[in-house]
């Protein structure tokens, strides 16, 4: 493929992810702002339902509030095939989605020694985002056979 076509495509794929956050913002945070909300790399604010941070607030322990940033990424990997999404987030983030699908009985006393799951077939990104539509966010990423290097 041509350089040009691949600029192209990145340039389309980059346009296409101008929703997801020009950076995330943490759950504690979030809880003390009247408005939780974030900036999109669009530029525009983007936000959170007030009960949806609340009910994070409750399922997260405290010591975990710092280091859960919102919103949730749920990335469409068009190199890992059909329908196959990743979650780009940290290990807490990864725990929660886990949890929210029923996947896991653990509490978070074992999250230090949980092995994260990081991706998701169609089914279950539809059951998260029913579950947490204005705290996850969707964005679309490919490989242009450039080793496993998204774009």
């Amino acid at each position: 493929m041509s350089r040009f076509i691949e600029r192209l495509i990145e340039n389309e794929i980059d346009a296409s992810n101008d929703h997801l956050p020009a950076k995330r913002v943490a759950l504690a945070e979030l809880i003390q702002n009247a408005s939780p909300s974030f900036v999109t790399r669009g530029g525009e604010n983007s936000v959170f339902l007030k009960d949806e941070i609340g009910m994070l607030a409750k399922e997260v322990p405290s010591i975990y509030h710092d280091e859960f940033m919102l919103p949730i990424v749920l990335l469409r990997r068009m190199d890992l095939g059909t329908g196959i999404y990743t979650i780009a987030g940290s290990k807490t983030e990864l725990f929660l989605i886990s949890k929210v699908l029923g996947q896991d009985d653990l509490q978070w006393k074992y999250l230090i020694s949980w092995r994260p799951v990081d991706r998701l077939a169609r089914p279950q990104v539809q059951i998260v985002r029913r579950k947490l539509p204005s705290t996850t966010s969707l964005g679309f990423t490919t490989s242009l056979n450039h080793g496993d290097k998204p774009l």
